[in-house]
């Protein structure tokens, strides 16, 4: 089972990985799950802090599988 899990870019805090907030606007104080993406998965036009785009997550295994534009949620 895939999960998809909209995301916004927080930035590169750590070399090689690039800080997401997984389900922006969604809880308490506009936020959702910080989550830790490697950078070689993400195409380069969207690293920019605040990019938005959707990670394909495997329910069990927890293991990101891929990034899709944000339009492809539906």
């Amino acid at each position: 089972m895939l999960d998809k899990i909209p995301v916004q870019v927080l930035g590169c805090l750590r070399s090689g990985i690039i800080t997401v907030i997984a389900f922006p606007s969604v809880g308490m104080v506009d936020g959702g799950l910080l989550m830790e993406l490697p950078t070689e998965m993400i195409p380069a036009k969207l690293r920019m802090p605040n990019s938005e785009f959707i990670v394909v997550c495997n329910r069990q295994s927890g293991e990101f599988i891929q990034v899709l534009p944000k339009d492809s949620s539906k």
